[in-house]
């Protein structure tokens, strides 16, 4: 399990950095503050349950690849004065950890929930927004923007023609741009396990996502004609102990299953008594047949005109 391959187009030199002041967020641009959002997440979580996922996908994330981004930005963060925005923060794990370590810098967090109550350091703004409509920030405003695990949460058509192009929109010419998110097809699987992550596919269909829309992420980047030095990387990720790090996959994806159970069991045409037979069952196979998962990560950088 690891790095298994990456692929980068357009190659050039590291675009030479510039601060931005304060004055580049717009507040001038209304949006609509969603509070229906259980329409939007298509899984079924308490806040306590959501927040100790995202923790552990934090550090998963961390254990797996080795740190909190792969964009060539270490040194701009280490000097200062750059501008981060971290799209879809959840509970800001991502950027506490980011900010702590790199405080010269100024980093910025938008989700479309409210943030429950934390500390955070004081280089840290939260602001609630949604990105399929117009966010508060002006044009060029940002040096690096990140976003993780949005897979779940926008359509195909939101991806190619809301989501990206808002946040080259919002990119500063020679920034980058970094998505990660892991593909939602297992591979060495048993039949139990095909049948569970076949009954989440569809459910995610049902709500208008593509559950293989990670494979495309790269095209999409590339058809913007606006981003340079596109770079993909995959990672081969364990579900479950036969392997490094894989029980804390295991945990996510038994989490995954349950969250939505009501609708695999419609789906299924089983009783909840029997999707927990599959349940256990699933978590016996992973050992067997040392199912895993591919994590992706992709980052550019968008062009000077």
């Amino acid at each position: 399990m690891g790095i298994i391959s990456s692929k980068k187009s357009s190659r050039s030199s590291s675009p030479s950095l510039s601060n931005l002041s304060d004055s580049s967020l717009s507040q001038k641009e209304p949006f609509p503050n969603q509070d229906d959002s259980d329409q939007i997440y298509p899984f079924k979580r308490s806040q306590l349950e959501q927040m100790e996922l995202w923790q552990l996908h934090h550090n998963l994330s961390k254990d797996t690849w080795g740190d909190h981004f792969i964009a060539p930005i270490n040194e701009w963060l280490k000097i200062g004065g750059v501008k981060v925005l971290d799209m879809g923060c959840g509970s800001a794990t991502w950027l506490n950890d980011v900010a702590l370590e790199y405080p010269l810098s100024k980093f910025f967090g938008v989700d479309i929930q409210p943030l429950i109550h934390k500390r955070l350091p004081s280089n840290v703004e939260i602001i609630q927004a949604d990105i399929k409509y117009k966010l508060p920030f002006a044009e060029n405003t940002f040096d690096f923007i990140h976003m993780r695990h949005m897979i779940l949460f926008f359509t195909e058509q939101e991806w190619s023609y809301s989501v990206i192009p808002e946040l080259i929109r919002i990119l500063k010419p020679g920034g980058y741009l970094e998505l990660a998110e892991a593909d939602i097809e297992w591979y060495n699987v048993s039949p139990t396990t095909r049948l569970l992550i076949s009954a989440a596919h569809n459910i995610m269909r049902q709500r208008g996502i593509d559950p293989f829309i990670v494979n495309r992420i790269y095209d999409i980047l590339h058809s913007t004609e606006d981003l340079t030095s596109i770079y993909h990387k995959i990672y081969e990720a364990p579900i479950g102990k036969w392997a490094k790090h894989g029980e804390k996959l295991l945990y996510i994806c038994s989490r995954f299953f349950a969250t939505s159970r009501i609708p695999q069991c419609k789906i299924l045409k089983i009783s909840e008594q029997q999707f927990d037979e599959y349940l256990n069952q699933f978590e016996k196979d992973v050992e067997i047949f040392k199912t895993y998962c591919k994590s992706h990560r992709f980052y550019a950088a968008k062009k000077f005109i």
